[in-house]
């Protein structure tokens, strides 16, 4: 293996991901300490787990790619240990069982559970006897994201869940995955959203069918392709009954948030009046009036930005976009440059991670997708996840700063 001096220093990615942690702290010391209800006890915690935090990305960042893979295997069983625990032992909150209490310690098993997935994927994939067009390797790697996808939608909790298939298929789409299998993958989510509007649905699988064929695929494997979609087709309304009742309410008030504006749609409408009325430049910090009274829910957590959108305005808002932008772009430039097979894959794993968080936390408190109840990567307050966020960030700081050596 060839080794040059590794300089850790890569402002692209320290000065963003700086940034937004103190952007982070000073909102989430707005929408607790300066809010109605004052409380000093959670903006502390905020603190206490971006120290954690921050002590865990350097000790991701200082180990080298070689014993990170090496170790990832533990990593992973470890991390499914924790989420099958949880189902047994777990806190019970809102019916839910995502907590899980160590003596002192309490935790989300979900959230380290991320990184533990990502190395483990990347061991995977970077392997040589690895190829992503024979059906085992494939058959492996969806393995490797659905145990922790099942199992975390059991707790339950659907945004997590779906927080591993999205940041594997960044993964897996790096790693040379075949454009016609992406699609097959791909298509029945698509099938799924279709399966009401017949007059939709069948032009698409028809054009499926089409785009098979012209890929080579036999008639018999295109069979049994339509015969799954149609499947779909079928079990989707069933799949629905069988979500929770906030999670139906949550799916069905996004498309009319006004028809429970006391209810379900709560969230989104105060949210979107907050983020409206910080107009050009804001109301100012600390002076926000949604988060002051109390209207805004959840105003230090999942709904963060809306703080951003109310003090800051759109100069804040689009700030905060700015950032996350140059710490995607750089990133991915950087680990594109990356020499190490499993260094690349992780990097674009820890890259997938936060542009979902980002995304997905951004567009629910716009309005513009159902509310998940993920935070907001380096801004929200949450211990769990501030710490695996700032834990990917070291991995991704150490990959890259490493991106000369080679194995």
């Amino acid at each position: 293996m060839a080794r040059r001096r590794v300089s850790f220093w890569e402002p692209g990615l320290i000065l963003p991901i700086a940034l937004l942690v103190v952007i982070g702290g000073l909102m989430v010391y707005s929408a607790t300490v300066l809010s109605r209800t004052g409380e000093d006890a959670l903006f502390f915690r905020h603190l206490v787990a971006v120290v954690v935090g921050v002590m865990a990305g350097l000790v991701l960042a200082w180990l080298p790619p070689r014993i990170l893979e090496d170790l990832s295997p533990l990593l992973y069983f470890l991390s499914i240990l924790f989420l099958v625990a949880v189902l047994f032992a777990g806190d019970v909150h809102h019916g839910a069982r995502r907590w899980l209490s160590i003596g002192p310690i309490r935790f989300q098993p979900s959230e380290p559970a991320k990184l533990g997935f990502i190395l483990y994927l990347g061991m995977f994939l970077a392997r040589k006897r690895c190829d992503l067009s024979r059906f085992w390797s494939l058959a492996g790697a969806l393995a490797i994201v659905g145990v922790p996808f099942l199992l975390v939608l059991r707790e339950p909790d659907l945004g997590t869940a779906l927080s591993f298939p999205a940041t594997g298929l960044g993964m897996l789409i790096w790693a040379g995955l075949p454009w016609l299998t992406l699609f097959t993958l791909v298509s029945p989510v698509l099938m799924a959203l279709l399966s009401s509007h017949f007059l939709l649905w069948v032009p698409v699988l028809l054009g499926g069918v089409a785009l098979l064929r012209r890929g080579g695929i036999s008639w018999i494997l295109i069979g049994i392709y339509a015969a799954i979609q149609i499947g779909i087709a079928i079990e989707t309304p069933r799949l629905w009954n069988s979500l929770e009742p906030y999670q139906r309410a949550r799916l069905s008030t996004f498309l009319d948030p006004e028809r429970e504006p006391a209810g379900a749609g709560y969230q989104v409408i105060q949210s979107k009046i907050a983020i409206g009325s910080g107009c050009v430049t804001g109301q100012g910090y600390g002076r926000g009036s949604q988060k002051s009274l109390a209207f805004l829910p959840r105003q230090h957590t999942d709904f963060i930005y809306s703080v951003v959108g109310e003090e800051s305005g759109f100069v804040g808002g689009m700030g905060v976009l700015g950032l996350f932008g140059v710490l995607l772009l750089r990133g991915l430039a950087l680990t594109r440059r990356v020499r190490s097979r499993f260094g690349s894959v992780v990097g674009v794993g820890v890259i997938s991670l936060i542009f979902y968080h980002a995304v997905i936390n951004i567009a629910m408190t716009l309005g513009l997708a159902p509310v998940t109840g993920l935070p907001l990567p380096f801004l929200s307050f949450g211990g769990s996840f501030m710490v695996t966020a700032l834990g990917g960030a070291g991995l991704l700081v150490g990959v890259t700063a490493r991106r000369s050596e080679y194995e």
